[in-house]
């Protein structure tokens, strides 16, 4: 009986007005769905990709407010490498690679070994007399200019011209012209202040270019050097005198592979000053190390043991991870020189979780060796992916940061304005399908709409995109330098609870 008194109810006047209406909104919302569903299919991968990390990028919930950098800031001169290097009047029959450059032959060969493996490297020239020599014949090169360099004053202007509710602090030897080209709100002090800058040789080169009987597989560049005041004792200390007077909520350690041209007894009084402050930081105020161009195997051990371990951060590229892992007996040890083209990512991924479980904290364990280790969070990048890879809880918004850092790394290669997105400059060079983590059978299917990637493996959190690359670069340095800072200013750390040792 009841249901006979309802079907008069369901069709009765007032009823027929609530269809009509939801009628009226469906229609409408079907549409819109199939217009949006029709616009996203015409866009291209690259435009579909941008957008994507577009609305990954969300700023967390509470951003850095203070941040001290150092401590390596000189002068990029930055020229075109082949034309340099032919210039110089060497000749070069292999490709040698050199941990430290006495002459401009040993410059020609090992910018040829890295040259033709398209990688990206860094070499500190011994002899000044043969240094000045290429710093002539560089500043007499046809569109050769200056920049601001070094990893602290590049990532320092990276955060203060981006991010300008975080006030940046930075310690390192600052000369004339750096004073100049440093973006104007980036605080400094004046202990550290040279008369002449630092300088140093950028050696681009693109895809296709031609030295000796070699062509570059991929843009890039090699760096020289002969710096007197980066890796000083007065910087360092200067530099760690800055962190308890200013109080910051984020230290950025950066220049340490500076003092591998150093005396093996001076480079390690300075690994033991560094990691004896490291130690005395608050352990609820994140250190992030970005790492730089490594070739002396005992040096890199010092660095892996004595500092890696008491950061909470680490900025890493290809270049630097597996030689990490070569000198270490680390997993696909023998990726080691980097060949023309990028590391598999399953193998990449071995290594990043290798060396987070080895150096990274780990607050049930309770092997004392591993006491005070505070490593949760890794970003790694290279030419055509990134990954965080992170531990624990300590940090946050991490698929934020990576989509942010996969973002800038393009515009910045290809001098793409902030509020633009030329897709007819970049181009996506990952395949379709393949492994991300062998270990547990992680496969990516890309898909341009959701290019960002996300898994555990334990207790360990994995994110990963794939980057559009510059199809004509315009710049290579700094761009590692601005991925990191932007992925790191993106995310979020807060740390429960303090390690034993503090």
């Amino acid at each position: 009986m009841w249901l006979e008194s309802l079907i008069p109810s369901i069709f009765s006047h007032r009823h027929r007005l609530l269809h009509l209406s939801l009628l009226f909104f469906i229609i409408p919302y079907w549409y819109s769905y199939y217009n949006e569903h029709n616009r996203m299919s015409s866009y291209s991968v690259e435009t579909a990709m941008f957008m994507s990390w577009e609305r990954a990028i969300q700023k967390p919930g509470a951003m850095f407010k203070k941040a001290v950098i150092g401590f390596n800031c000189n002068v990029d001169l930055i020229v075109n490498g082949v034309k340099v290097v032919e210039s110089l009047n060497t000749t070069c029959e292999e490709g040698k690679d050199q941990e430290t450059l006495e002459n401009l032959g040993d410059l020609h060969q090992t910018f040829a070994h890295f040259f033709q493996r398209g990688a990206a490297a860094e070499r500190y020239m011994s002899s000044e007399d043969q240094f000045n020599i290429l710093v002539r014949e560089s500043e007499s090169s046809p569109r050769a200019h200056y920049h601001i360099g070094g990893n602290a004053a590049l990532m320092a202007d990276r955060i203060a011209a981006n991010f300008p509710s975080t006030e940046v602090y930075l310690v390192g030897p600052i000369g004339p012209r750096s004073q100049a080209l440093i973006h104007p709100s980036v605080k400094r002090t004046n202990s550290t202040r040279i008369v002449k800058d630092e300088l140093h040789v950028i050696l681009e080169y693109k895809q296709g270019e031609i030295l000796d009987d070699w062509v570059a597989p991929s843009s890039s560049r090699f760096i020289t050097s002969h710096d007197h005041f980066s890796g000083s004792m007065v910087v360092i200390e200067m530099f760690f005198k800055a962190v308890s007077q200013f109080k910051p909520d984020l230290v950025i350690v950066t220049g340490v592979h500076l003092l591998e041209f150093q005396s093996k007894e001076m480079r390690k009084e300075k690994i033991r000053l560094i990691k004896r402050n490291l130690l005395q930081i608050n352990p609820k105020i994140p250190i992030h190390l970005e790492l730089g161009s490594l070739g002396d195997a005992l040096f890199t051990a010092d660095v892996m043991n004595k500092i890696i371990p008491y950061v909470d951060s680490l900025g890493i590229n290809e270049q630097e991870l597996t030689f990490l892992s070569h000198i270490s007996n680390g997993p696909h040890m023998e990726e080691y020189p980097v060949q023309a083209g990028t590391v598999h990512v399953y193998k990449v991924v071995e290594m990043l979780n290798w060396l987070l479980k080895k150096f990274g904290r780990d607050p049930t364990n309770t092997d004392s060796i591993k006491t005070g280790y505070r490593l949760s969070r890794i970003h790694f990048h290279c030419l055509t992916y990134h990954i965080i890879v992170s531990s624990g809880t300590d940090w946050s918004n991490l698929a934020a940061g990576l989509a942010a850092g996969a973002r800038i790394a393009g515009r910045l290669s290809c001098n793409i304005g902030q509020n633009t997105m030329d897709s007819e400059l970049l181009e996506m060079r990952t395949a379709a399908n393949f492994v991300l983590d062998k270990k547990i059978g992680k496969n990516y299917r890309f898909e341009a709409h959701n290019p960002i990637a996300s898994w555990m493996r334990e207790d360990v959190l994995f994110v990963f995109t794939p980057v559009l690359v510059c199809r004509l670069p315009s710049k290579t340095v700094g761009v590692d330098d601005a991925i990191s800072a932007t992925g790191l200013l993106y995310s979020q750390f807060f740390r429960l609870g303090r390690p034993t040792h503090w």
